[in-house]
């Protein structure tokens, strides 16, 4: 009997399993391969940082050294372990992708549901906000900043506070059209009958029924933000503090190892910034096909 009982419940749950969203998200092609490529871009950022030289502008060897079993990626022109730039690059970018994709998500998801539920004179001023903001790319609102910081104050944290903090207003105008669209369902009036406030309406009633956007938004912002450290790093604008897939860019590119024929310096960097952004690319799709197949595939500029 208990026997029967257990097989039942695990029909049960595996039926249930079979009929979320979560199923039909990690049954998705494309999200499969771009989550399989990310995945293995994620690995080697934390686990490649292990077997590198954790002083990363300390010369090991004479400068431009091509690969060998000593040097994977072989030197630059100081001699340094590419490598070792490349890996521990690669783990600082992701975090500060990471970090600058959360703070977006939140200020456009704050900004936008409670500009498009509440409406009136708040809709208003926080719409007037975001479309002053995008009135100015976010890569040129980006440096604007960046240039009147000093050097030494520019770190990690802040170069991701600056990526979050002017990334997020064409997010913002979808969650607030979002919102305009659900505060108008039965279970928001019904939440309003039983005395709940905004605040509850918006986090407990809209906000999940926007989850699956919220994570689309984030896969999206976290590509951006890559691409963001990685141009504003290329031009110089790195944090000062730690090596990034960015600073590197402008070291490869300080170095003219181009025309100097370093293809091991320049092509594992192309290759790395293609593949993440090419995998959160497979993502974003396959999320939209799942989430709503009728959604047409967006990227926000950067």
């Amino acid at each position: 009997m208990g026997s029967r009982q257990g097989t039942a419940m695990l029909r049960n749950i595996l039926i249930t399993l079979k009929e979320s969203l979560l199923y039909d998200v990690f049954t998705n092609r494309l999200f499969i391969a771009g989550f399989t490529i990310f995945m293995l871009i994620l690995i080697f950022g934390f686990v490649g940082p292990i077997f590198a030289y954790q002083d990363v502008f300390g010369a090991v060897d004479a400068p431009y050294q091509p690969p060998s079993p000593k040097h994977l990626l072989g030197t630059n022109h100081r001699g340094e372990d590419i490598y070792s730039w490349i890996s521990i690059g690669l783990r600082n970018s992701l975090w500060i992708a990471a970090l600058a994709a959360l703070i977006q998500v939140l200020i456009a998801f704050t900004i936008g549901t409670f500009a498009g539920y509440v409406g009136g004179y708040l809709d208003a001023a926080l719409n007037t906000i975001s479309n002053a903001m995008m009135v100015i790319p976010m890569f040129i609102l980006l440096l604007m900043h960046l240039a009147y910081i000093p050097t030494q104050l520019r770190t990690m944290m802040l170069v991701a506070i600056l990526i979050g903090v002017t990334g997020w207003p064409a997010q913002a105008r979808v969650f607030r059209a979002l919102a305009m669209e659900n505060k108008s369902r039965d279970y928001v009036d019904l939440a309003k009958v039983t005395n709940f406030s905004t605040t509850e309406i918006v986090l407990k009633e809209i906000a999940p029924n926007l989850l699956s956007y919220i994570v689309l938004t984030y896969v999206n912002s976290f590509s951006g933000a890559i691409f963001a450290e990685v141009g504003i790093g290329a031009i110089g604008f790195a944090p000062i503090d730690a090596v990034t897939l960015g600073r590197a860019f402008n070291d490869m590119l300080g170095s003219a190892a181009i025309t100097r024929g370093m293809w091991w310096w320049f092509m594992p960097l192309g290759l790395l910034v293609t593949l993440i952004t090419f995998s959160t690319t497979l993502m974003t799709y396959g999320l939209q096909q799942v989430f709503n197949p009728r959604l047409k595939l967006t990227i926000y500029a950067v």
